[in-house]
């Protein structure tokens, strides 16, 4: 049995392309690198309650209840691009434990504590943002898609998408930004209703304290260091088929999406690390003894891969070059739901470079070979996706 071929969808083929048509509209502009900190307003989780007879209680019902915990508190990092004056796209990742509290109510009147459990979550907003004018303070408006992992497995299966929005000010001194804003965040429906439910609507406030730089600016022993966005989609299936007898797998079309960072060694040589985002959704289907097929239940497999990369391109010149990259690629992975995906492997791709000013972007078709994987259920060696790049 063979996984499924990936079919492709078109929210994958807008996030391969996006960074390509935004080298069209992007200028060299400043960037701001922030630490951000907050607190939610709402609750984590919806209450549940579970009314039955206990033996040791039989002057009436016991009921038990899962509630959300003690308010907890939000933190990491954002990277914002400045389109313009006014427009700015900015990446966040947020950390986030979703509190959980379990209690007995006998008919006595006393409350019991059962102990607790977190969640440990990162979210990944994806957002524009819109400045108003102003002078020592800037109001903005911000919205777009979010995205959201969790790090352990159930009692809950929060939802991975969802769509926020806020409003907030930025404060200037010299590079210095401080940008205080609340948020709101409407997740989709998660994962099944045998999980425990999470509240679809989430309120947060955040501050932030960044510090704003020119990439054009950037150097190491007097050569240019480039920043980069890069984002595509996989050409081949990442999970393999398991062994014989053992259910199929059916996988959906996936994305890869993250940072660069380059370092021209010369004219025609760059070093660059790179760090990618790229989940892989699946299900599992299963046979029964009369043929009929039964569908399992949807999970995720995250993985953050980090090619090290030597690129190569011929002397400078105009119009369209070719690129050559080979070097190491690391691998980190989290929610396994059984992978095991090895840590290491090696990149080799071939692409093109088109320069604007500044500006470097172009596709990249890249084949990596990763090490054997450990476990029964395991991620094929042969990866081949299609990326776009942009750096400035």
């Amino acid at each position: 049995m063979r996984p499924t071929p990936l079919s492709p969808r078109p929210g994958a083929a807008f996030l391969a392309l996006s960074a390509f048509f935004l080298a069209e509209t992007l200028p060299a502009q400043r960037v701001t690198f922030s630490l951000l900190g907050g607190t939610n307003l709402t609750r984590d989780f919806s209450a549940v309650s579970v009314v039955y007879q206990d033996d040791f209680y039989p002057q009436g019902p016991t009921t038990f209840r899962l509630r959300s915990g003690s308010r907890g508190w939000l933190a990491g990092a954002s990277c914002a691009i400045e389109l313009s004056d006014a427009l700015a796209f900015e990446l966040n990742a947020l950390h986030r434990n979703l509190a959980l509290q379990l209690e007995f109510l006998p008919p006595t009147g006393e409350r019991l504590d059962a102990g607790g459990s977190l969640i440990g979550t990162w979210e990944w907003p994806l957002l524009i943002r819109y400045r108003l004018p102003g002078t020592a303070a800037r109001p903005f408006v911000e919205a777009g898609p979010s995205f959201r992992t969790r790090k352990n497995q159930p009692p809950s299966e929060p939802s991975q998408l969802g769509f926020t929005a806020g409003l907030g000010a930025e404060f200037r001194k010299g590079p210095l930004r401080l940008t205080p804003r609340i948020r709101y965040t409407r997740w989709a429906a998660d994962g099944g209703s045998r999980y425990l439910l999470t509240k679809s609507d989430q309120v947060e406030v955040l501050a932030g304290i960044g510090y704003a730089t020119s990439p054009s600016s950037w150097k190491v022993r007097d050569r240019r260091v480039r920043l980069g966005l890069v984002a595509g989609i996989p050409l081949t299936g990442a999970l393999d088929a398991g062994p014989r007898l053992l259910p199929l797998t059916l996988e959906k079309q996936g994305y890869a999406a993250g940072l660069s960072l380059g370092w021209e060694l010369t004219r025609s040589l760059t070093l660059e690390a790179q760090g990618l985002y790229r989940p892989t959704r699946a299900r599992f289907v299963f046979y029964r003894l009369d043929g009929e097929r039964v569908a399992g239940d949807h999970f995720t497999v995250l993985t953050w891969q980090f090619p090290v990369l030597v690129k190569w391109t011929p002397a400078p010149g105009t119009g369209v070059r070719p690129v050559l990259e080979t070097g190491p690629s690391f691998r980190l992975s989290g929610n396994r739901n059984g992978y095991y995906p090895s840590w290491g492997g090696w990149t080799a791709g071939l692409g093109a470079d088109v320069r604007a000013g500044e500006r470097r972007f172009g596709p990249v078709l890249r084949y990596t070979r990763w090490g054997q994987d450990r476990g029964m259920w395991r991620f094929r060696p042969d990866q081949v996706e299609l990326l776009f790049q942009l750096s400035f």
